[in-house]
């Protein structure tokens, strides 16, 4: 099959009845034969012509999604393939960036058979699809392929395997991805069938080893493999137990390699397809020359597609998949290849599914964290970690173990190592500064709020605006809410900690910092050394002060702060005498008073105490001149009371000094006016957010 009219192609399967009847797609209770595809096919590209020329596909049913896919090269339309168990807020994401206006996901029109194909010729050439790449190792793209590149890649399978009528593949990949979708097309261009029901006869099935290994030792799944004429492993390398396994059970194993970009497999058991010329470079990465190679594939001079893959080449000549080039990293110096603890943990038998990713972190650069996927619920992560120091080197082991959420391994699929890594980092931060993220499908910003001293993250929660298309973070400084000031060594992991935070909920997007009193210092000193916020708001902040002289005093008696507090009692008298101080006028009479206090008298005072540490202004590596040279580049909005007198001072010295503030006085407020004025400040923000 060296050229392709897909028009023609379809059009024999409604002439001659004796191919129209052949099955194609056999399910449980019903079978669709070749003719019910191409007609229904037909039905949907007429419903097509009034839609726009971009849209997407959301469908669950394998055999409907193949028709809708077939109905849309019929109709001339493009199309981007979106698995339908997206979540919503992606769903936002891929149509703001990708562009597309409707997303399909089910049968339109009629539904009415239809044996009229449209007045275009349908050649190799027509457009097929968009597919959205895996994204093991970055953020999910969309890679176009055409007719041409499906048609050749589904062609050099069937001609190695000699893939006829009488075959039956087992579709048990998700259609969304390349790897299911050649099932589909390899099937209709070998006028093959399909199943998804296990019980049914099949020869052919793709699995990931770990499948491969859990079938080996299932009687019934096995006599299933011993029937089959191809075996396909992908989406990791088989290991030499299982390849030995194999092979003593006679079974007709074939390790396969290929991408989204070359539209799936060009390599079987290290061997080049029909038409494919793949090598590797002087780093062992591959380079991959050939019809199934995406349009948009960047290529070099000689048209051969730079991998981000790592090889080696066998003494017979064949070529074996390593590992990806872009996921090794350094922890504390030392090379990490995450494919190498991988296959350890995987040895252990309930372990279904492990994927080790690095996390950025202040001492060593990357921290390494093992999100894994168990079948035996009695196993722990003490049991991981006694087998790999029996199989690792110390170094090697992971410092991070994060059993795996619901939907983020799935079964026969390659895990998404970007997914992971953010999953791990969300664990990895959960655990270290206690937060609260509220997402908007359409936000155009980041909105970080500091709490003040003895407030948490809850404080500041009534400052949010739904009216805004911001995304919103509340974070509980260390020492308060439920963020451990132990769980932090230096004051300079705090800062590194809390930036690291921010930049991953940012997510590229612009984001504004607003920090009261204790927050505004921080926020401040985030936006001197770590960020760079478009807009800085402080409430009641210090700016630093002037002499060592006056860090030092402050210091001193900030650690003093709670000398007296020994019980519950003393506690209370502490808060009288904290805010009788003139700053809190209006705030000590207020209904927010007795019900902030009754909260705060549940703090562990030990927890604030040693926050100290990290928080007091005499710990700030600034000096006042400093922060103002500084600020000259920032957007800064300044509010405070006009009963706070002490502050009211500083903002006008700072305002002095620095013309581009935006200075707010919220009249009738004192030292938080969040508390007492909060329509006032919610006005305010308004304006700039």
């Amino acid at each position: 099959m060296e050229h392709l009219n897909l028009r023609a192609y379809c059009a024999q399967f409604l002439e001659d009845n004796r191919l129209g009847d052949l099955p194609f797609f056999k399910e449980e209770d019903y079978t669709s034969n070749y003719r019910d595809l191409i007609e229904l096919s037909l039905s949907l590209a007429d419903s097509l012509k009034d839609e726009g020329s971009y849209y997407a596909l959301k469908i669950d049913s394998p055999y409907f999604f193949f028709a809708h896919l077939l109905a849309s090269i019929f109709a001339k339309k493009d199309v981007v393939v979106l698995s339908s168990k997206e979540p919503e807020s992606a769903l936002f994401s891929y149509q703001r960036t990708l562009g597309f206006k409707r997303i399909i996901t089910g049968v339109i029109g009629s539904g009415k058979k239809d044996s009229h194909f449209p007045d275009i010729e349908i050649n190799e050439s027509s457009m097929a699809f968009s597919i959205l790449s895996s994204g093991s190792s970055g953020p999910s793209k969309a890679i176009f392929l055409s007719l041409k590149n499906v048609y050749a890649s589904a062609t050099s399978v069937i001609d190695f395997f000699k893939m006829s009528k009488d075959d039956t593949s087992f579709m048990n990949l998700p259609h969304h991805h390349i790897g299911g979708m050649m099932i589909l097309w390899r099937a209709f261009f070998s006028m093959g069938s399909l199943t998804n029901v296990r019980e049914n006869s099949f020869q052919f099935i793709s699995l990931v080893p770990l499948q491969f290994k859990r079938a080996l030792t299932d009687p019934s799944e096995l006599a299933s493999l011993k029937k089959c004429r191809g075996i396909l492993i992908g989406g990791a390398p088989l290991n030499e137990e299982l390849k030995l396994e194999a092979k003593k059970e006679n079974l007709p194993v074939f390790e396969t390699y290929g991408m989204s970009e070359t539209s799936s497999l060009v390599m079987l058991n290290g061997t080049p397809l029909k038409g494919q010329t793949v090598k590797l470079d002087e780093n062992g990465y591959f380079l991959i020359k050939g019809p199934t190679l995406s349009p948009g594939a960047p290529v070099d001079s000689e048209g051969f597609f730079h991998t981000k893959d790592i090889g080696v080449k066998n003494a017979d000549g064949t070529l074996s998949f390593s590992h990806r080039g872009d996921i090794l990293f350094k922890s504390g110096g030392e090379l990490i290849n995450p494919i190498e603890v991988e296959a350890k943990v995987k040895e252990l038998p309930w372990m279904a599914e492990a994927v080790s990713v690095g996390i950025n972190h202040h001492e060593w650069t990357k921290a390494q964290a093992l999100v894994f996927k168990s079948t035996d619920p009695d196993k722990t992560i003490d049991d991981i970690k006694a087998h790999l120091k029996k199989e690792l080197h110390p170094y090697l082991i992971p410092r991070y173990f994060y059993p795996a959420g619901k939907d983020l391994v799935r079964e026969g699929m390659k895990p998404k190592r970007f997914e992971v890594a953010n999953f791990a980092r969300e664990e990895f931060f959960k655990n270290l500064l206690h937060h609260l993220y509220i997402p908007h499908p359409n936000a155009k910003r980041l909105v970080v709020f500091f709490h003040g001293f003895m407030e948490d993250h809850s404080d500041m929660i009534p400052l949010m605006d739904s009216h805004h298309q911001c995304a919103y973070l509340f974070i509980d400084f260390p020492g308060h809410g439920k963020s451990r000031a132990g769980a932090f060594k230096k004051r300079e992991d705090v800062f590194y900690y809390l930036s690291e935070l921010i930049l991953f909920k940012a997510q590229g997007l612009p984001y504004t910092l607003y920090g009261y009193s204790m927050g505004g210092r921080i926020a401040l000193e985030l936006a001197l050394d770590y960020l760079r916020p478009e807009q800085l708001i402080l409430e009641s902040s210090h700016f630093g002060f002037k002499t060592a002289e006056e860090k030092r005093t402050r210091l001193e008696s900030d650690r003093l702060l709670f000398k007296d507090v020994k019980d519950d009692n003393d506690l209370r008298i502490f808060f009288e005498s904290w805010y009788k101080n003139p700053i809190f006028t209006g705030y000590n009479q207020s209904a927010h008073y007795s019900i902030d206090l009754e909260k705060k008298l549940t703090h562990a005072p030990k927890e604030w105490q040693a926050s100290m540490e990290f928080n007091s202004p005499g710990t700030s590596p600034y000096f006042y001149q400093e922060v103002m040279a500084k600020l000259s580049l920032l957007k800064v909005v300044g509010i405070v009371g006009s009963l706070d007198a002490k502050y009211k001072t500083h903002f006008n010295e700072v305002k002095a000094q620095l013309a581009d503030l935006h200075l707010y006085e919220i009249k009738g407020a004192g030292h938080n006016p969040h508390k007492t004025h909060l329509s006032d400040i919610k006005n305010i923000l308004r304006n700039f957010i």
